[in-house]
């Protein structure tokens, strides 16, 4: 939550002229909720197996170069990891110190109920689930730090390093 994955892919995507899809969007147009009463509603289960759903769908419609940002817990999910890889999807940790993820997250050192990110209710929830999901995020094929650098040079970065080439 909070690292970039968005504003990120969408530069990527720009940059390399491919398609650019936001998971939790997909999942909001579906299921016609946001995400936050989505997870509130229908409880974090049955939110784990739309979002699986929803990116099976993704995965499966996408037949020209896309660049897919995923939700914050979607990459900490088994299946969805098992999906992604037998789909040959390359995978990228956007490593942001966590301070700066607190920021953009609007994330209180108090629980704040109206916060739009479901698992972002307080400083110190935040931290402990970055902590627990880490080992997961850290399994991606590429970690960049974005540490100081715009979302431009990022994808700049991505681009460099997974040797990708815009469409022709």
């Amino acid at each position: 939550m909070g690292s970039g994955k968005t504003s990120t892919g969408r530069a990527l995507a720009a940059s390399l002229g491919w398609f650019f899809v936001d998971l939790d969007e997909e999942m909001e147009r579906r299921e016609q909720l946001p995400i936050r009463q989505l997870f509130r509603e229908r409880g974090e289960p049955s939110f784990r197996a739309i979002e699986h759903s929803t990116l099976r769908e993704c995965l499966l419609r996408s037949s020209s170069p896309t660049v897919l940002a995923l939700g914050g817990g979607a990459y900490i999910e088994r299946n969805n990891v098992e999906l992604l890889h037998s789909r040959k999807v390359r995978t990228v940790f956007l490593e942001t110190p966590v301070e700066e993820m607190l920021t953009r997250c609007g994330v209180k050192d108090v629980p704040d109920p109206k916060n739009p990110r479901p698992l972002a209710a307080d400083s110190a929830e935040f931290r402990r689930l970055y902590e627990q999901r880490l080992p997961s995020y850290q399994a991606a094929h590429l970690t960049i730090d974005t540490s100081g650098k715009t979302v431009e040079t990022i994808a700049l970065e991505i681009a460099e390093e997974l040797k990708l080439v815009a469409r022709r």
